[in-house]
């Protein structure tokens, strides 16, 4: 597990700057969660939590890696598939890594690797997110089509 942090810490936990819409964005990394899951597909989703939070949640090889991001200042929706394109290139070998290490000793459901001065409305997204992981709930609300 201290090998999990660690690789979150040296690889993930960082400020990143991209050029969406002819605009530089900052995007710090206040939170990562790692938990297990049965599909081993690749999957992700894109979660807004507050007008300038994020979560991004990569599904890999049997494992969901939630990450926390904050943005400095408001991104509009539009922006979305880029910003969620460049992040998945710059942060996949480092997904990659921490993935390939919680194959070798991870035995947990759900954990938090990372929860760096998140706010309220963050930190309530994750704890909940870690309670249903844990308790073997559905992440994912169930939603008609209207």
């Amino acid at each position: 597990m201290i090998t999990l942090y660690a690789i979150a810490q040296r690889e993930l936990a960082k400020d990143l700057l991209f050029e969406i819409d002819d605009e530089v964005v900052t995007l710090s990394v206040k939170g990562i969660m790692i938990a297990k899951s049965v599909s081993k597909t690749y999957n992700f989703s894109f979660v807004e939590v507050t007008d300038n939070e994020f979560v991004l949640a990569v599904q890999m090889k049997g494992y969901v890696i939630y990450l926390g991001l904050e943005s400095d200042e408001i991104i509009d929706e539009d922006a979305y598939p880029e910003l969620v394109r460049a992040l998945i290139n710059h942060l996949l070998s480092s997904l990659h890594n921490l993935v390939r290490e919680a194959e070798k000793e991870y035995q947990g459901k759900a954990d938090l690797l990372l929860d760096d001065n998140m706010s309220a409305e963050m930190k309530e997204f994750f704890y909940e997110l870690l309670l249903k992981h844990q308790r073997g709930l559905p992440t994912h609300e169930q939603v008609d089509v209207a």
